[in-house]
C-alpha cells in the first residue's frame, strides 16, 4: 500500500511540472504555425505576381489579419485562402509609406512591394501569456524580401504584451 501511495506522489508532482510545459509547447507551436503561414503567403503572392507578371496582393480578411488573409490577383481571382488563427492569438500588420493600403501586401510584376515601401507583421502569444520576447516578427522589404524573427518589441506593426 505504501508503494502505490508513493507512486500516486510521484506521478502528481511529474504532472505538476509537465502540464505547464505542454502548454507553453503548444503556445509556441500556434506561434510558429501562423508566422510559418505568413511568410509562406508573401512568397506565393510574391511568386505568383512575377509568374503572372501583374499585381498579386495577400489581403486581410475583413481588414484584420487575425481573421485570415486571401492571395488574390488584381482582378480580384482568389488564387488562397488561409483562415482565421487560432482564437485568442493576434495578428498585427501595419505598412510604411504614403497611401499604402492597409488590409493589403500588393506584389508587382518584378516582385517588389507596389506602394509601400514596407510591411511589418507581429504574430501574438494568446493575452493569457503575453511575451514580446517569444512573439514572432515577419519584415517585408521594398524589394519584396520576407524574412522573420522572435521579439515583436518595439515593431512596427505593434508590441504583443
Amino acid at each position: 500500500m505504501m508503494e502505490l501511495l508513493i507512486a500516486i506522489i510521484v506521478v502528481a508532482l511529474l504532472s505538476a511540472f509537465a502540464v505547464p510545459a505542454m502548454r507553453e509547447f503548444g503556445i509556441r507551436a500556434n506561434v510558429s504555425t501562423t508566422t510559418n503561414d505568413i511568410v509562406v503567403g508573401l512568397n506565393l503572392a510574391r511568386a505568383e505576381a512575377v509568374k503572372r507578371g501583374r499585381l498579386v496582393s495577400l489581403v486581410a480578411t475583413g481588414a484584420d489579419w487575425s481573421n485570415g488573409w486571401t492571395i488574390q490577383t488584381d482582378d480580384g481571382t482568389v488564387l488562397s485562402e488561409r483562415g482565421a488563427v487560432t482564437e485568442d492569438y493576434r495578428v498585427l500588420g501595419v505598412a510604411t509609406g504614403p497611401g499604402a493600403p492597409a488590409d493589403r501586401v500588393v506584389f508587382t510584376a518584378t516582385g517588389a512591394l507596389s506602394v509601400a515601401t514596407a510591411w511589418d507583421f507581429s504574430i501574438c502569444r494568446p493575452s493569457f501569456a503575453p511575451d514580446n520576447a517569444q512573439s514572432r516578427r515577419v519584415i517585408v522589404t521594398a524589394t519584396g524580401s520576407v524574412r522573420s524573427r522572435r521579439d515583436t518589441t518595439g515593431a512596427p506593426a505593434g508590441a504583443c504584451a
